[in-house]
């Protein structure tokens, strides 16, 4: 005995936006595309360090406030609240170190689609 074979409609996929689509039939396109993802991704760690220093922070200056003059829980705090500093000034300069790495290898790293072109011209 066969059994009839249904076919069940469930919709379709639109993406919310073709902003890493659009032009990407040339080469040129596509690496433009490539490029603005790398960014958005870096934009969207930096702003997620960001949000991790001020929660950091807090939570340290709230220990600092609670540590009722207990030296061992003040000096805690403070580590706390200055490896917060710490962190977001590295992660404020890693920018300059990431450029500054990059001309020592001899690379543009924060232009990755220009060195990916040059690197497919030379093909």
């Amino acid at each position: 005995m066969k059994l009839a074979q249904k076919t069940i409609d469930i919709g379709g996929f639109t993406p919310p936006t073709n902003a890493y689509s659009q032009g990407s039939d040339t080469a040129t396109g596509a690496l433009s595309n490539l490029e603005l993802f790398i960014s958005n991704i870096i934009g969207f760690i930096t702003v997620i360090g960001g949000v991790f220093f001020v929660i950091y922070f807090v939570l340290g200056a709230f220990e600092w406030i609670t540590s009722g003059g207990d030296k061992g829980k003040a000096e805690k705090a403070r580590q706390r609240i200055t490896n917060g500093a710490i962190g977001l000034v590295i992660l404020v300069a890693s920018y300059a170190i990431i450029g500054l790495l990059g001309s020592f290898i001899g690379l543009d790293l924060l232009n990755p689609a220009e060195q990916i072109r040059s690197i497919y011209e030379t093909i």
